[in-house]
């Protein structure tokens, strides 16, 4: 069987620890394991095509028209309604990064131009970039913080980049799945200022709910947000997904008390990785990215761990990995067991 090149895909593999997929350490809020209980009457219809009430809170939450609101079927759906809906013929994209995007581009048979992050500068996005946005280069593909190494664009970056492409009217699509992770604010207010931006979220990381999925678009203009809508199928999003959106932006201090959770344990395991001998990507999210000495994959799957191997993110080899910030118990038995790896 096709090997699945994404993280999480832990089926037939028995009972394991994964840490290949980034989510939440600590799991979906009850809240919304309650909203989605008490909805199960309303499971017999069709959901809303227009999702409306989730479209209306998301409107509130970011402080948007309604107008400018997509709401998807993940991160994933999203990126494939804008390459859709766009149709660039060139198309810019760091590496590495999320190969979602590739996946997208090549199915409207876009042209990809790579632009390569170095790991001794962290693989941070810097002012290089800038050179590559060229008059033919009609949308750029960007991610902060960085999936899978973990690093935020700064603002004041951004805004060079928006620019830019402001200059040739190239498109900006910015991923900010994992930015609640992060305390760096969304680049939302900034819509107003560069209409050319889209950017791409999602309830799966923050909230644990990789199996209800369930993401949005902020557009900065109403007529692309309506292209992506229309570029969906219908009833793309549950009424399960709908509900656990809802609940999801109702939960108080959620965000804050993960943030808190996520930076302690992320700094324990990027030190315990540093004196095991490993080169750690320093992370502003939840999951880290290092190259190891050893093969890693195998042994630790033998030991009931499942980590993300990076060797199919552009730019990495078969000695790069990322794993997950999970809870204090599991993050001291996975180095417990990478310890027994290096010393075998």
């Amino acid at each position: 069987m096709e090997r699945f090149e994404h993280g999480g895909d832990t089926y037939g593999l028995g009972d394991v620890v994964d840490y290949s997929a980034s989510l939440n350490p600590l799991g979906m809020p009850v809240q919304i394991v309650r909203a989605l209980k008490l909805a199960t009457g309303d499971y017999t219809a069709y959901p809303d095509p227009q999702c409306r009430d989730l479209v209306a809170a998301l409107a509130a939450y970011e402080e948007v028209p309604e107008n400018q609101i997509v709401v998807t079927a993940g991160a994933t759906d999203a990126f494939i309604r804008i390459a859709a809906s766009l149709a660039p013929h060139k198309a810019l994209v760091c590496t590495p990064c999320y190969s979602g995007y590739e996946q997208a581009l090549s199915q409207t048979h876009t042209r990809v131009v790579h632009h390569s992050l170095v790991a001794r500068e962290d693989f941070d996005v810097t002012e290089r970039i800038v050179d590559y946005i060229e008059p033919d280069i009609d949308a750029v593909f960007l991610c902060s913080p960085n999936n899978p190494t973990g690093r935020v664009i700064s603002r004041e970056l951004l805004c060079k980049i928006l620019r830019a492409a402001d200059r040739w009217g190239t498109w900006v699509v910015l991923d900010e799945c994992y930015l609640d992770f992060t305390s760096e604010h969304s680049a939302v207010s900034l819509l107003d200022r560069y209409p050319q931006l889209v950017i791409v979220k999602s309830f799966t990381k923050t909230y644990a709910m990789a199996g209800i999925r369930v993401g949005w678009c902020v557009c900065g203009l109403p007529d692309v947000a309506k292209k992506l809508r229309d570029a969906g199928m219908p009833w793309a999003v549950s009424t399960p997904a709908q509900v656990a959106g809802l609940a999801a932006l109702d939960v108080p201090g959620y965000i804050d008390l993960t943030r808190e959770y996520v930076e302690a344990e992320r700094e324990k395991l990027e030190t315990a990785l540093r004196d095991m001998g490993m080169f750690v990507i320093p992370s502003h999210a939840n999951f880290i990215l290092f190259q190891s000495p050893k093969p890693l994959y195998e042994p630790l799957l033998e030991r009931g761990f499942v980590i993300r191997r990076c060797e199919n993110f552009r730019g990495l080899d078969g000695t790069w990995f990322r794993i997950a910030v999970r809870t204090a118990e599991e993050n001291k038995r996975l180095i417990a067991a990478m310890k027994g790896v290096l010393a075998s």
